[in-house]
């Protein structure tokens, strides 16, 4: 930069500081004492209720068909390959319940977006909430016909336990038959051994007194008789039960195995309904993830106000476009700007008034209700030539119950000043 440059730049600051300071003292000289006067703006608070996000379901034609209509879909890309799952359009504004001007309450309902699609995710959701409860039942069905069978096999094998030992006893007798038909015989046999011998000592011909062996010995070879047929018979018997007993053991055994593959089938039914309840609970909790999509279509005004905007039902919505604008009921308030010289006289509850010109009556009575924390400079839009070139602090006054002007407005704020 050229010496000529830099003495015109200066000329021109300079300039500019002395204009300003000639208003500043201008408007200080021409000030009440004892009062602040500055410019302002009405300060407009308005609640914005945005067009929200809402994740619409997939249609699912072929519902608990597993096949490849069924299938997930795939996740569509951007053009820098990161997955995009955040829907460019909200949906349809399908209707509107207010109108520019309506005072609405905090919780009413507004206005709503097209549920057609919401209202489909619900049904899927609740027709696979239905399929998992039903599964459910199955497997209790399932649970209940296994439990009744195994009762009835631990019943039969408890008979078949029980007859066994009774079989057991009943052999255990017959052996013990077995051994005094078997003594009995041989005893038996001692017997005819000992006539076979007196006959052979006795002559044939005899005095009368002779005992007649031949008889008695022909008894008795017939009791021998007699008893081998018993013992034969018996030792049948003896092998029948014990063909009996190997049959029953068998039979035992083949029900200890039936009973452990029931027991082993059961428990893993049971971890089978262990898993359709976790299913059961995700397709409740999708269940009210879907109703509360369906909720979200439903637009409500946050907060009790007065309705400044309102878009027009029928229109497709981008996410986050504005739906309705409400101004809060409440106190008005205005702002404004204080240099630090100002600033050393006001404080929180100093008094105020407010005025502009469409005001026909007196000065609104007002207070400073809040002062900013630190210094800015206010923005060059600001109706004030005294801070523009300096660092001020936003002071915020609030009109007394009961009062208000226009939001947006400019006005002419009036600030006791303390000593």
């Amino acid at each position: 930069m050229s010496r000529r440059s830099a003495l015109t730049a200066t000329a021109v600051v300079l300039a500019a500081f002395a204009v300003g300071f000639a208003i500043y003292a201008k408007s200080a000289a021409a000030a009440t004492p004892g009062i602040i006067a500055v410019a302002g703006d009405v300060r407009v608070d308005e609640n914005v209720v945005r067009a929200p996000s809402i994740a619409y379901p997939t249609p699912d034609y072929a519902v608990g068909i597993p096949t490849a209509a069924t299938a997930a879909p795939k996740k569509r890309t951007t053009a820098s390959g990161g997955s995009s799952r955040a829907p460019v359009v909200s949906g349809f504004l399908s209707e509107t319940f207010v109108g520019q001007g309506d005072h609405v309450t905090k919780g009413q309902t507004v206005a709503r977006l097209d549920t057609a699609m919401l209202d489909l995710g619900v049904r899927q959701a609740e027709t696979a909430r239905t399929k998992a409860r039903v599964s459910i039942d199955v497997l209790d069905n399932n649970l209940d016909t296994m439990a009744s069978a195994r009762a009835k096999l631990v019943k039969a094998r408890a008979q078949l336990v029980k007859a066994r030992a009774g079989l057991v006893t009943a052999r255990a007798g017959l052996v013990a038959t077995i051994g005094v038909l078997t003594r009995n015989r041989a005893g038996l046999r001692k017997q005819i051994a000992a006539i076979e011998q007196l006959i052979i000592q006795v002559p044939p011909v005899g005095p009368p007194h002779v005992p007649p062996y031949p008889v008695l010995l022909a008894g008795l070879r017939q009791g021998l008789t007699g008893l081998n047929a018993g013992i034969a018979g018996a030792k049948a018997g003896l092998a029948k039960m014990s063909a009996g007993l190997a049959t029953m053991s068998t039979g035992l055994a083949k029900m200890s195995t039936g009973l452990a593959k029931l027991d082993t089938a059961r428990t893993q039914l049971l971890g089978v309904r262990r898993l359709a309840v976790v299913n059961v609970e995700a397709q409740d909790v999708a269940l009210r993830l879907a109703k509360a999509r369906r909720d979200v279509a439903t637009i409500v005004a946050p907060v009790d106000g007065v309705v400044t905007y309102v878009r027009p039902a029928g229109t497709a919505v981008m996410v986050g476009a504005p739906l309705v604008r409400i101004r809060p009921d409440g106190r008005t308030h205005a702002f404004t700007f204080l240099a630090s010289d100002q600033l050393a006289l006001v404080k929180v509850g100093s008094a105020a008034s407010i005025s502009y010109d469409s005001n026909p009556g007196p000065a609104l009575a007002a207070h400073v209700s809040s002062i900013g924390g630190s210094a800015t400079l206010p923005p060059t839009s600001f109706p004030t030539s005294i801070v523009h070139m300096t660092r001020a602090v936003r002071v915020t006054i609030e009109l007394d119950d009961g009062l208000a002007a226009p939001p947006g407005t400019p006005v002419d704020i009036e600030i006791s000043a303390g000593s």
